[in-house]
This record gives C-alpha cells, structure tokens and sequence, in this order.
C-alpha cells in the first residue's frame, strides 16, 4: 500500500511539473488576520472580487487582490490607499516583474526595488529573487500578558519562517515556532477559538508547518502540514475551523476560469485512539500505537453573477486502512462508502463518517456582504417537522458586514451560528470530526448557539480598534447512545452555559510585521457548567482581563 501512494504522489506531483506555466504558491497563514481584514473591507467596497470561501489564501493570491484594488485606487479614501501601499511593500515580492537582494535591511535602495513603479520594499531579514530562484527569511518573536483580577499569565513564542520558488514552478516553505504557557491555555475540552496544541514537558509546545508545491497558473498540487479553514465567518467557520494543530496532507486546488474554483484536501489525522495489537515493549518501555485516521474532503465554488459565490462540497473521516480511492479529488463520499461499506456486517460499525456542506457568500450589494454556511452531519427530511423522531445533525451559520462609505473608516458585523445535537460527533471513535481530539467544525461543538456582533474601526492607516460582544448557549453535551444515537434529542432544552463575551482591542503595525496590541475582556458564565470549558484562570479572577501583546513575525 505504502508503494502505492508513493507510486500516486509521484505521478500526480510529475504531472504538475510537466505542465509548468507559472507558481508561487506559498499560503499566507489564516491567523494573520489583519491582511484578510483588508480584503473583506476592499470587496465590500467592490474595488476586488474576492474568493475567500477556502483559506489560507497564497501570497500570490493576495498580491493579484491587492494589485486589482491599486488600479482602482481613486475609488478608495486616503487612509485605505495608505494601507494598500503598506501591504503592498510585503506582497510586491510576488510580481513576476520585481528581482532583489536584501540582508540585515541592507543591499537595496528605496525607490530602487521596483524599477517599474518605484515602489519600497519591506525589510526582511534575508531576501533574494531572481528569475530562477527566491528566497525569504525573517525571525518570529512574540509574546502576551494576561492580568486577570490578581493573577498575571503570559505567553510566548520563538521562531523562524522562510518561503521561496524555483524556477516558476517549485514553491516551498516552512515555519517553526517555540512556544511556552505559564498556564494551560489549549485543551481541547476548552470551547475558545485558540489553535489546538500539544504540550511537551511542562507547559511548553511546539508547531512546525511547512509545505511543498508545484503548480501551473491555474492549478497547484502541495504537500503541507498546515491549518485550513472552509467556510464564511468572522468568528469561527462551522466547517473547517481550522482549530485544530496543523495536520498533514495533500492539497489540490485549480481554478481554471474566473467563476469558477475547486479545492481538495486527503489529510492524515490523529485519532488519539490506542491500536493494543500493534503497541508493543520496547526497551524497557511501553509503545503506543495509534490508530489510523484520514480525512478527504472537496469544495466547488461557481460565481454565476459578479460578487456571487456559491460553494457546495463533502468530506469523510476513514479510519485504520489508507484507502486510495479517496484520492479520487472529485467523488461524493458517502456513495462511495455505501458501496465499500455495504455488508450487513458493516453496515452499523464498519461505515466512515461523511459530511456534506454548503456557503453562499453575496458581495453584490456596494458596503454590504451577506453569508450562509450548512453543515450536514446527517439529515432526516422526513422526519425534520417531528421533533420526537427527528435526527438532523447539522450546523448552520447566517450573517452581514456592512462597510461604510466614504472616510467613516467603520465595518459592522452581525453572526448568527446554530449546531444541532449530535452535529461533528459520531458514534465509532475512530471516524469523530476530529483531529488530536480537537472538533474541526465550530469551536463550539454540538447542542450550541452563537449571537455575535463587532465593530472594526480604523480611523488611521495600520490602526485596527475592534470591538465585540457574543452571548453564548450552550446545552447538554450528549452521548451517541443516548436518545437512539441522536433521534429526538431536543436543541439547549436543559442550558448548562450561558456567556458573556465582551472584548475591546487596540492593535497598531509599527512596521511590517511588527505589531502592538491592548486589549481588555469582560467574561461572564452561568449555569450547572460555568468555567468548565475555558481556561483555569478564567473561572478564578473574576469577569475582568487585561491584556498587552507584541508580535514580530506573525
């Protein structure tokens, strides 16, 4: 089996370069979420036709965005052309038409760096690009304090990323960081949007994303370890969150015309699930095995009218033998398990989990966005009005940003999310949507809702001040074997946490990739669970959380 896949990868990855037209296909993470920020505010102005559905989003990607919004400059007010130019001095690196040198911030002359447009360039810590090869590396540094009633906890981080080409085709990056907890603040029976991560020795951890790619200009095939999200929102996709730690996989994405993209993941889990008959002694020591868990999931994305996207995939979660048909980029999964799955025998406990999923995202309207996103975990239409019988897992998501014009500088948003009982579960612990135990849907997990409101104000360039509030219910955290594996189980009818969710943050960018941050958090829970799912620190200093920040790198 092993020189099977070995045997697909090589075939798929030759085949790309055999087609080499054009590359660069280096993702830009989805928790830099200052840049994609400015996109949304940028297509709700209608000065770009964002597809941002599928994230992370390629440096590339963000260049042509940010290159298409340059030429319609005129339509922005001075504070966002001042931003566009900010960002521009990152991403210019993308053109096919700029070349450079840099070290330490020396080696390059302002106003020489793009002979085109005379245009600055960053500084980098290492930069180099001609026409066959390129190369970027800069150091990452950051760290953030909590004062939470009397008790004070920080975290930090130490790292490095680098990402580069050769030739057109050949893209590659990697990124490490160090970091350290001086409590545990990732758990993933915690209900917060913090990435998932697993702790060392002490309340240490580490995160290594990386990839390799190879691409044509309208298609790209990578080999990543690395975070996605699928799915509209502005707190927390119910999809793809992209919560949990990085995961490896293959990814697949074409599109081969303006209306239309496609998107294909075959990704390597980690059940958390002991296999006995292959852990073994070893040297003294005892071996654990874990069980194998893949995930294959696509995504369709059609635009019919300008500023109209509409999305519509599936997935399945496989456990313990790699199966090379879900290599297949475009099958629908649960036909395909019906047919390798079909025996009687099989039929309760031999399934995969399948999901199927849906996003409408409409800029149509100038200043106003409006989205849906559907999660179906498993849907009984027959049975959707009786509410003793009915059996919908599902997950749905409704919401609006409105931008507003001219130099208000001001973006309201409103987000609704609903998860049914049962919805990311599943009844065979192998095949959970899950990775590392941490949901891949929504942060909130099952039997759950969300009401959320924000406002982004940015009165001068590179100043974001946000604030938001979001009230939270959440309801009896279920079995799969009670109610008859999720027949009839009534939405928050017992209310075991009710939030409150305050927050103001004041961010400012000193330079690229160097950021300051203050913010403060009221957080309030009731009912039996209060404090169960968040940090220790959280329940014990009271409602009131300060807090102060420095990032360089991120």
């Amino acid at each position: 089996m092993q020189r099977v896949t070995k045997a697909l990868l090589s075939l798929l990855f030759g085949v790309c370069i055999a087609l080499t037209a054009f590359a660069q296909n280096v993702p830009y993470h989805v928790s830099n979420d200052r840049v994609y920020e400015f996109l949304e505010e940028l297509s709700s102005l209608k000065a770009i036709q964002l597809n941002n559905v599928v994230l992370p989003l390629s440096r590339l990607q963000i260049y042509s965005y940010l290159h298409e919004a340059e030429e319609k400059s005129e339509s922005l007010n001075s504070r966002q052309q001042k931003e566009l130019k900010f960002y521009l001095q990152d991403f210019i690196k993308e053109s096919p038409s700029y070349y450079g040198f840099d070290f330490l911030g020396k080696g390059l002359k302002r106003g020489d760096v793009f002979p085109l447009r005379k245009r600055e360039k960053r500084y980098d810590l290492v930069h180099y690009k001609d026409s066959l090869f390129n190369l970027t590396v800069n150091p990452i540094f950051g760290g953030e304090g909590v004062l939470s009633g009397s008790e004070f906890n920080y975290q930090y981080s130490l790292g490095a990323r680098m990402y580069g080409n050769i030739s057109k085709y050949f893209s590659f990056y990697a990124e490490i960081r160090d970091n350290s907890d001086t409590e545990v603040m990732s758990d993933e029976t915690f209900l917060t949007q913090r990435m998932g991560v697993n702790y060392k020795t002490g309340l240490d951890y580490s995160e290594m994303r990386a990839g390799i790619s190879a691409s044509v200009k309208w298609a790209s095939l990578s080999l990543v370890k690395d975070h996605i999200q699928w799915g509209s929102n502005y707190n927390g996709s119910n999809i793809i969150s992209g919560r949990t730690p990085s995961f490896p996989m293959i990814k697949l994405d074409l599109n081969p015309l303006d209306w239309f993209s496609f998107h294909y993941i075959h990704a390597w889990l980690i059940s958390d699930e002991v296999d006995s008959a292959a852990s073994y002694n070893s040297g003294g020591g005892y071996r654990e095995i874990m069980r194998s868990k893949y995930m294959a999931a696509n995504m369709f994305t059609i635009r019919p009218v300008k500023g109209l996207y509409f999305s519509a995939g599936n997935s399945v979660i496989y456990s313990d033998r790699f199966n090379p048909v879900y290599l297949i980029p475009f099958l629908f999964y649960k036909s395909v398990d019906h047919t390798l799955n079909s025996t009687s025998s099989n039929s309760n406990f031999g399934g995969q989990n399948s999901q199927m999923f849906l996003n409408l995202m409409s800029r149509n309207i100038k200043y106003l966005q409006l989205y849906f996103s559907f999660f179906v975990d498993e849907v009984r239409l027959s049975t959707a009005t009786d509410k003793n019988n009915s059996r919908n897992h599902m997950s749905y998501k409704v919401g609006a940003r409105f931008t507003a014009p001219g130099n208000v500088n001001l973006s309201l948003i409103l987000e609704y999310t609903r998860t049914n009982p049962m919805a990311y579960k599943h009844f065979v612990s192998t095949t959970t949507f899950a990775s590392n135990s941490y949901g891949i849907g929504h942060y909130l997990g099952d039997n759950a809702e969300e009401f959320f409101v924000s406002l982004v104000y940015k009165p001068i360039s590179r100043l974001h001040v946000r604030t938001s509030f979001g009230l939270v219910r959440k309801g009896t955290d279920y079995a799969y074997n009670e109610g008859k594996d999720g027949t009839g189980l009534p939405f928050i009818n017992t209310e075991t946490v009710r939030r409150y969710d305050a927050r103001l943050r004041v961010s400012y960018s000193v330079a690229q990739d160097v950021n300051v941050a203050v913010g403060y958090q009221f957080l309030k829970e009731t009912g039996s669970g209060a404090y169960t799912f968040l940090p220790a620190a959280y329940g014990a200093s009271g409602p009131h959380h300060l807090s102060l920040g420095l990032t360089i790198g991120y």
